[in-house]
């Protein structure tokens, strides 16, 4: 378990990851905010004949950015999304280019998942960099045509931030799909001049940096909530209790283990029992950020967002009913069994 250090955070850019379904809009957002926000950003972009970016640095990957790889250093050296990172992090390093954050623009209808698993649980990445804001754009179509298409719901579900043209949000329809989707995500008008400055800080160490804890669990939006829209559902429970970790770590690794594929995203606020300050999860589908102890910090209750594809409340809720002590019982045992070997060396552990 890592603890947060505000000072380290600070020191790494964000992130901001660029979605949709319109290749054009999101080529149209990238130049707005390159055009009002400076040339302080570097751009990754899967649009390897796209039009020139006037940013600190452009880096072009070919294909589909890969998905996160873990125990494979050969696999993983080989994305494309890591190689550019490391290589703007080496030439702002050596003095070549400046800059202050970094945009990826992933192609039309892409599964931002993978990208987001590098950017949480990849070491040579998250050493130099923190994923800040997922931002989804909203094509001139509206909501249809996003929902429509392959992972254009994920999209939706996982954004931090929807970027709209500034009359779609007076079509009833696009109001409603947007609340049934994407409840706390923030809406933002393409034509703002402030465009760079609203989409960033949405991400876990923004918000631990401005001591904003509940804006980035966002757990109140899906407190009594189940069912999203398109076979997606998010929800959220909570403990009143403090919890054990060995048994919490336990209970998350099984899930993850026989649900990861369709647990798109998870967040939690851990109170640990014996621990000082919260604990904090940040996952996506299998891969989560390694766990951060937030010392000094409290939270009244232990939280956990879930928001899954065909997995539903009534199944966590159940699952952490009857799982969760069997993992409670393991870990007590566990921790019975290292107390007499340690005083008593010759009883094996």
């Amino acid at each position: 378990m890592l603890r947060f250090v505000p000072e380290l955070a600070r020191e790494k850019p964000p992130v901001v990851v660029l979605c949709g379904v319109d290749g054009r809009a999101g080529t149209e957002i990238v130049e707005c905010l390159l055009e009002r926000g400076g040339n302080r950003w570097a751009v990754i972009s899967n649009h390897t004949d796209g039009p020139e970016f006037a940013a600190a640095a452009v880096e072009r990957v070919a294909g589909q950015m890969v998905p996160h790889a873990i125990g494979c250093l050969c696999c993983v050296t080989r994305s494309g999304l890591v190689s550019s990172l490391r290589r703007l992090y080496a030439r702002r390093a050596q003095g070549e280019i400046d800059f202050d954050q970094v945009l990826i623009e992933t192609l039309p209808d892409a599964d931002p998942a993978p990208v987001m698993q590098t950017l949480l649980n990849n070491a040579l990445v998250t050493e130099y960099f923190r994923l800040d804001s997922v931002v989804t754009v909203l094509p001139d179509a509206g909501t249809d045509a996003l929902v429509g298409a392959r992972h254009g719901g994920k999209q939706l579900a996982l954004a931090d931030r929807i970027v709209l043209d500034p009359g779609a949000l007076d079509t009833p329809g696009t109001r409603a799909c947007l609340q049934r989707l994407s409840p706390s995500a923030g809406r933002v008008f393409s034509d703002r001049p402030i465009l760079a400055r609203t989409l960033l800080g949405a991400g876990l160490e923004a918000r631990l940096l401005n001591h904003d804890l509940g804006h980035w669990l966002a757990s109140p939006h899906y407190h009594d909530r189940d069912r999203l829209d398109g076979g997606l559902h998010g929800f959220a429970v909570e403990f009143a209790h403090a919890l054990d970790w060995d048994a919490m770590h336990g209970w998350l690794n099984a899930g993850t283990q026989t649900n990861g594929d369709i647990m798109y995203r998870t967040k939690g606020a851990i109170r640990v029992e014996g621990m000082d300050g919260t604990v904090i999860l940040n996952g996506v589908q299998h891969v989560f950020q390694p766990p951060q102890q937030v010392p000094g910090t409290t939270v009244d209750r232990s939280r956990l967002l879930f928001i899954t594809a065909d997995l539903d409340r009534a199944a966590v809720e159940t699952s952490l009913r009857d799982d969760l002590p069997q993992f409670l019982r393991l870990s007590r045992e566990r921790a019975d069994r290292a107390a007499r070997s340690a005083a008593d060396p010759s009883i094996p552990f």
